[in-house]
């Protein structure tokens, strides 16, 4: 089963990927996959970092000041995903219960590899909870192993409860 979280940038998407994942280790379910935190400096957003949930290694993967490919103000650091979020997305493809992917955009997009890492993991039998990007959406949801929930501030508990009781049905998790 492939979960996908979307919704306007604010709307939750991380967080609800977040409880999810809390929510599934508390069953006893391994998970593994990435995190992509904003990094902040002096109250505001100056990049984004990517984060593999098992070794809790990091890299900065974009930010205002970094060199390569653009995403509007932020310039994206290719080789964090090649070398960070990728390795970490194949390595909970063969080792885990559960990959977390936040977020499949267009920041994390502009490396091949990480697209075709995203293609295998939306072709295993691993159970994927993912947030993505809204404009990335359409080209995702025509599976029919897709569920798609779409978060926001006023739904967000009982989107989170219908995730659940998918969860639950799918894996026997109640």
């Amino acid at each position: 089963m492939k979960i996908l979280i979307t919704g306007r940038p604010g709307s939750g998407k991380s967080t609800m990927v977040g409880r999810l994942r809390d929510y599934l280790e508390g069953k006893g379910l391994s998970v593994g996959g990435i995190i992509t935190p904003e990094v902040r400096v002096g109250g505001s957003r100056w990049g984004f970092e990517v984060v593999d949930i098992a070794s809790g290694r990091r890299a900065l993967l974009a930010s205002l000041e970094t060199e390569g490919p653009r995403i509007g103000r932020y310039g994206v650091n290719l080789a964090a995903m090649d070398e960070l979020a990728v390795p970490a997305i194949r390595r909970s493809l063969d080792e885990d219960d559960c990959l977390v992917i936040d977020e499949i955009g267009p920041m994390e997009l502009k490396s091949q590899e990480f697209r075709r890492a995203v293609d295998e993991a939306l072709n295993s039998d691993v159970l994927l909870i993912a947030a993505v990007h809204r404009r990335t959406l359409q080209s995702i949801k025509k599976r029919e192993d897709i569920r798609v929930f779409v978060v926001d501030p006023e739904k967000r508990d009982r989107v989170y409860g219908r995730i659940i009781d998918l969860l639950g049905d799918y894996h026997g998790m109640r």
